[in-house]
């Protein structure tokens, strides 16, 4: 008789990208089923990477059909790397016993970063300041979203001559892309 169990190919690539980057891969049964097999599909980091679908269901008559499953990657503004991630697929429902239960296997995949860490430092409002007080501004603000506070020092080079309102400038993960203006005071 017909032996039940579950092909997954290999994946077109290893890896999808925070550009929406995506790869397949299909999954069949290697015999006809006496009733509908539904197997499970889903991402152990929806935050990197997500199927197309959340379940493939075989029929007696589709059971040799591939289904395709579309992974693409996520874009999280995040600097974090690139992150490992796996596609699931579950353990098979059916009423056949001898398909209920059987467990293909997972895809593993790698999300790659697009996010490259950086300071935006705006044109200051102007090039000089005067010694009876007139000031200039410029503003700074992250690129991508830190995983934890940045602290960027702020100092003048000659403090007899202009000084900067903030000795320091703290950005997190929640205000990291709210530009922070520096005042500079002639002296």
């Amino acid at each position: 008789g017909d032996t039940a169990g579950i092909t997954v190919s290999s994946p077109s690539g290893t890896t999808t990208t925070e550009g929406g980057g995506s790869v397949t891969f299909t999954v069949q049964l290697d015999s006809e089923p006496t009733s509908s097999v539904t197997i499970p599909v889903s991402s152990s980091d929806s935050g990197e990477g997500t199927a197309g679908t959340s379940s493939l269901v075989f029929t007696p008559s589709n059971w040799d059909v591939a289904q395709t499953v579309t992974v693409t990657g996520q874009d999280d503004a995040v600097s974090d790397g690139d992150i490992a991630y796996t596609i699931e697929l579950s353990a098979a429902t059916s009423t056949d016993a001898k398909y209920s239960g059987l467990n293909p296997g997972d895809i593993s995949l790698t999300n790659l970063d697009d996010d490259i860490p950086g300071v935006i430092v705006s044109n200051p409002s102007g090039t000089a300041t005067t010694e009876d007080g007139g000031v200039i501004t410029f503003s700074v603000a992250l690129k991508t979203t830190p995983v934890a506070d940045v602290t960027i020092p702020v100092s003048s080079s000659d403090s007899g001559e202009g000084t900067a309102g903030a000795s320091s400038l703290v950005f997190t993960p929640s205000n990291w892309d709210v530009a922070q203006t520096v005042t500079v005071t002639g002296q």
